[in-house]
């Protein structure tokens, strides 16, 4: 087995538990483990012929570089429990544009894309999920699509400097505590020289306490895993 491969596993298995600790890191693994059932029977990936599914192959377990930790991250968001959180926002699509903060594949790109917004954009730091998103876009049909102004920013999230129009923001639990806490202090300074509405709509909400302990945003909405194995979820909109 060569170094790289090692290396990526060992930090496939240990890093999990590191950043979330142990409770949080097996409520995980249920959760993945329903995720991966309900994602068979959505079959979205056969139903556009896009590939969104989460695959771990030698190529990635090779990746060096900013391309590691998101490969042993990424999970495709379903499509129910991302309904629920676009029902929860419940914004005038029109009057936003969406972002996705670790946007992987870009799944959540094209679910967001049934709805008529400003336009959509995906921030991802792996230049090789980068790449298939790119080819995702080019791939995906649907007669439900209504926003077609789709952009894919590759760059780390800490250094991605938001839109001046009214934002929803998608996370599903993208990165460590110090992203987040970069990717917030943006948001708010960006609030600062451009006031309007901006919502966060996150998924598996682990670093809650960092949002509200801006004092920029409270909570508009939230809700507990819906079963065992689904993630709990918050939506956050900034004070005006």
């Amino acid at each position: 087995m060569g170094k790289p491969i090692f290396k990526n596993l060992t930090r496939m298995a240990f890093s999990p538990f590191r950043e979330r600790g142990v409770y949080q890191t097996l409520r995980s693994l249920r959760a993945v483990l329903y995720a991966r059932r309900q994602e068979r029977a959505e079959g979205f990936d056969r139903r556009y012929g896009t590939d969104t599914d989460r695959r771990i192959t030698c190529a990635d377990l090779r990746a060096e570089g900013p391309d590691v930790p998101p490969l042993w991250r990424y999970w495709p968001t379903l499509q129910r429990p991302f309904r629920r959180l676009l029902g929860a926002a419940d914004v005038r699509a029109e009057e936003f544009v969406f972002v996705d903060l670790g946007s992987g594949k870009g799944r959540v790109l094209l679910l967001a894309s049934d709805l008529p917004f400003l336009r959509i954009v995906g921030v991802e730091l792996s230049p090789a999920l980068h790449a298939v998103a790119m080819r995702n876009l080019r791939a995906y049909r649907s007669p439900r699509q209504r926003c077609t102004r789709i952009e894919l920013v590759l760059t780390d999230a800490a250094d991605y400097q938001p839109p001046v129009e009214n934002l929803l923001v998608y996370l599903f639990q993208p990165f460590p505590r110090e992203t987040l806490a970069a990717v917030l202090a943006n948001l708010e300074r960006s609030l600062a020289q451009h006031p309007r509405r901006v919502l966060i709509a996150y998924l598996n909400p682990l670093f809650h306490d960092l949002i509200i302990d801006t004092g920029r945003f409270v909570v508009r909405a939230q809700g507990a895993a819906a079963s065992a194995g689904e993630f709990a979820w918050a939506v956050y909109e900034n004070r005006r």
